[in-house]
C-alpha cells in the first residue's frame, strides 16, 4: 500500500562528492525552427507515456487497478486515486519519480521508503518528474494554461527553478547526473526533425545534433542518460519519421543500437556499469529492454498490454510504465 503525503518534500538528501567532466564534441547555437507543425505526440502508444495526454481521456473510461503484489520482481507502481501512472527515474537509493493524471490533470510524484509525495510545479498545469539523483535533486517537465510549450524545472532543497532553453518552444529534461548535470533535448516545431540533444551544467549548455533524412539541414537527437564522469551518454535518434535508432555516445565514438529485428529502438539510460535500458517495438508490440556484456533482455510486465524502461540505477533497479487493460501503470524491478 502506497502512503501519500501532500505539500513540501520530505526527502533526505545525500551529497555525493563526485567531479563531472563532460565532453561532447562542438556545441551548436544557431538552431533553426523547422517550417511543418507538429506531429501528434500523443498518437498510439505516446498516450500512455505522456502524462497530460491522458488529460484528455474521461476518468470515467479508465477504471483504476487495484494494488497487485509483485509478480515476477516486477513491483506495480499506482499513485491512489490515479487513472494512470508512470515511472521515469530512479537514483541510487531507490527513490522513484514520475507521474500520475487524476481527474484534476497530470502530477508529479517521488515514492522513497513506501511513501509517494506528490507536488506541481507552481502555477502549471501539468507536472511531470523524469529524473532524480543520489542527493535528491529531481528535473522535470511542466506547462501552464495559455502557455504554449513545454518547460523544464530543477526542484533541489524545496526550491524551483525554470531550467527552460531560452527562446525555444519545448524543452524536454529527462535525466540528472550525480553532480547535477541535465541531460534532454529541446525543439521547435517537430520532434522528427528538430530535436537536439543538450547537456545542461548550471548556465552552460553543449547541444548535440544529428541529421536526418527528412530534413537534413535539421536534427533528430535525444539525449536521455549519462554515466558518471560524463564519458558516456545514451539516447535515440529517428532517421525518418518512421524508425528510430538507440546511440551511445562515447567521447568522439558514436554507436547505434537496434535491437535485433526491430526498426524502431530507443534508448532512455545508462548506468555506472553500461547497462542500458529502453525499449523497442517488433512483431507489433512495444516491450522494454536492458543491454549489458551479456546482450539484450525482452523486458515485458506479466498480462501487459506494452512495457517500456525509463530509469536504471548503479544497483541494476529498472523502472518504467505497462499498460493493460486498466490503464497504465508504473512498475520497479528491482535486481
Amino acid at each position: 500500500m502506497l502512503a501519500v503525503a501532500k505539500g513540501p518534500l520530505r526527502i533526505a538528501f545525500l551529497v555525493l562528492l563526485v567531479g563531472v567532466a563532460i565532453w561532447f564534441g562542438p556545441g551548436r547555437t544557431d538552431v533553426r525552427a523547422a517550417d511543418d507543425e507538429m506531429e501528434d505526440m500523443c498518437a498510439g502508444d505516446m498516450q500512455w507515456m505522456i502524462g497530460w495526454c491522458l488529460d484528455i481521456v474521461t476518468a470515467g473510461n479508465i477504471r483504476l487497478a487495484a494494488a497487485a503484489p509483485s509478480t515476477g520482481g516486477y513491483e506495480p507502481i499506482d499513485v491512489p486515486g490515479a487513472v494512470g501512472t508512470r515511472a521515469f527515474g530512479i537514483n541510487p537509493q531507490g527513490d522513484v519519480v514520475g507521474s500520475y493524471t487524476n481527474a484534476s490533470g497530470t502530477h508529479a510524484y517521488v515514492l522513497s521508503n513506501g511513501y509517494v509525495t506528490t507536488f506541481d510545479y507552481p502555477g502549471a498545469a501539468t507536472t511531470e518528474a523524469w529524473g532524480i539523483n543520489a542527493r535528491g535533486d529531481i528535473i522535470g517537465r511542466y506547462t501552464r494554461a495559455g502557455v504554449t510549450g513545454v518547460r523544464g524545472f530543477l526542484l533541489r532543497h524545496g526550491r524551483y527553478t525554470d531550467i527552460s532553453m531560452a527562446n525555444h518552444l519545448i524543452t524536454l529534461p529527462t535525466k540528472i547526473g550525480a553532480s547535477g548535470d541535465v541531460v534532454g533535448c529541446f525543439h521547435d516545431a517537430s520532434p522528427v526533425r528538430d530535436m537536439y540533444g543538450y547537456v545542461q551544467r548550471g548556465s552552460s549548455v553543449t547541444v548535440f545534433a544529428l541529421p536526418t533524412v527528412t530534413a537534413p539541414t535539421g536534427s533528430s537527437a535525444m539525449h536521455n542518460g549519462v554515466v558518471p564522469g560524463g564519458k558516456t551518454a545514451v539516447g535515440f535518434t529517428f532517421p525518418t519519421a518512421t524508425t528510430a535508432r538507440g546511440y551511445i555516445l562515447s567521447r568522439d565514438t558514436l554507436t547505434f543500437l537496434d535491437f535485433p529485428g526491430s526498426t524502431f529502438t530507443q534508448a532512455w539510460d545508462v548506468n555506472p556499469t553500461g547497462t542500458i535500458v529502453g525499449q523497442y517495438f517488433a512483431s507489433g508490440r512495444t516491450s522494454g529492454f536492458a543491454l549489458d556484456q551479456n546482450g539484450y533482455e525482452t523486458i515485458d510486465v506479466p498480462g501487459s498490454l506494452m512495457t517500456v524502461a525509463r530509469g536504471i540505477n548503479p544497483k541494476g533497479d529498472i523502472v518504467g510504465m505497462y499498460s493493460d487493460a486498466a490503464g497504465a501503470h508504473g512498475f520497479a524491478l528491482r535486481r
